[in-house]
């Protein structure tokens, strides 16, 4: 074939498609072009099914305005409780029980009690765990008063809706538990010893000393000024409280809680303010160089300030007169739970706990006071 038809031939070619490149191009141009533009207060026309849409938008939108949205759940809700059960029993065995009440956030708060047989214990932790429920904690009746029995065995257990773990425990140094023991002829345990009194103070000693590990505030209650026994046996157990950590790190400081000095029952002439010093001034020098918090402002005053020793006093139950000198028991019982629930919470560990952990924590300090060796030698030292 002829190359220069070949050539031509591809040459017209190319020019009919540019030819008719330019006239779709020309009637493209020709085309008129439609701007849209809505006008300021219509809606634009749209779809059925974005009409419906939007619709919905609009329902939920008005529903919200009118329907408060419900708070995000951070912890899941706990079960309620409506009485006190088991945390530990008399002879310090950890019950399972109270696991199930515990959540597992870190905004917790423990509060423990301490102090004789008949002294208002019990009476006293119900009415700071709840102002609905009365008598969580049973308090001895008429016959328990007159056979001279206790009511509360081992630690009972009470949590309240804002997280405040109440911890009512045994009468220390209580005869009716000496009679309990040799009545039903208990096992004695390895640090247990032939002289029954000897038996009874290290055992409040190892509630004491438990106590003083796992709580964030002591009450500790007497019913009147003063058992110097009782002032003993808090020095005593705070010298047998097991370390909170084995971790020899120079800088980390031993744990101690909160102690509230609490005179219950008292009389209209405790409440005069030479008595008043003069109680605070017997406190200021006996637990002078003791390593417990004393001073965290947890007093009867208006205003907490720090420095302050922690010392309240609650008038008889039932007593709704108020005086120049003190208010009622039911306003001082608010005040000192306003006061409790403000305090500063120091960590147990190293590590901060939830309240699981605390549970698996106390576990931990249970076997470490059952199993300390410093508690032993000095029952060997008793007289």
């Amino acid at each position: 074939m002829n190359p220069r038809k070949i050539i031509s031939s591809t040459m017209s070619k190319e020019t009919e498609v540019k030819e008719s490149d330019g006239r779709a191009l020309i009637k493209l141009a020709d085309r008129p072009t439609f701007i849209l533009k809505t006008r300021e207060g219509e809606s634009r026309a749209v779809s059925p099914s974005q009409r419906n849409g939007n619709k919905k938008e609009s329902e939920s939108h008005a529903g919200s305005t009118h329907k408060t949205p419900e708070p995000r759940s951070i912890i899941s809700m706990c079960v309620e409780m409506t009485n006190c059960i088991k945390l530990v029993d008399e002879n310090m065995q950890l019950c399972e029980g109270p696991l199930d009440f515990l959540c597992d956030q870190q905004d917790f708060l423990v509060v423990g009690c301490l102090g004789p047989q008949g002294a208002g214990k019990s009476t006293i932790m119900s009415l700071l765990a709840s102002s609905e429920i009365s008598d969580i904690y049973p308090a001895q009746n008429i016959s328990q008063q007159e056979s001279g029995s206790n009511c509360t065995s081992g630690i009972d257990f009470y949590v309240t809706k804002n997280r405040v773990i109440y911890l009512d425990t045994q009468p220390i140094l209580s005869s009716s538990i000496i009679d309990y023991t040799t009545l039903f002829d208990q096992k004695k345990g390895t640090t247990d010893f032939v002289n029954p009194e000897t038996n009874l103070e290290l055992q409040s000693l190892q509630f004491a000393a438990f106590l003083f590990s796992v709580c964030h505030v002591i009450i500790f209650v007497q019913d009147w000024f003063v058992d110097p026994n009782l002032v003993r046996f808090l020095q005593t157990a705070e010298m047998l409280k097991p370390a909170s950590t084995t971790n020899m790190d120079q800088d980390y400081v031993e744990y101690y809680p909160h102690i509230i000095f609490l005179h219950n029952k008292a009389e209209l002439q405790d409440f005069i303010p030479s008595t008043l010093e003069m109680m605070k001034e017997f406190y200021n020098k006996v637990f002078g160089n003791s390593r417990l918090q004393t001073h965290s402002g947890l007093d009867m005053n208006a205003a907490s300030k720090e420095g302050q020793l922690n010392f309240f006093l609650i008038p008889s139950i039932g007593q709704e007169t108020e005086t120049t000198f003190h208010e009622n028991e039911k306003q001082l019982i608010e005040k000192l739970r306003r006061k409790i629930h403000g305090v500063t919470r120091n960590a147990m560990t190293l590590t901060a706990l939830t309240e699981k952990n605390w549970y698996h924590y106390v576990s931990k300090v249970i076997e470490a006071v059952k199993k300390s060796h410093l508690s032993s030698e000095y029952g060997r030292l008793m007289p």
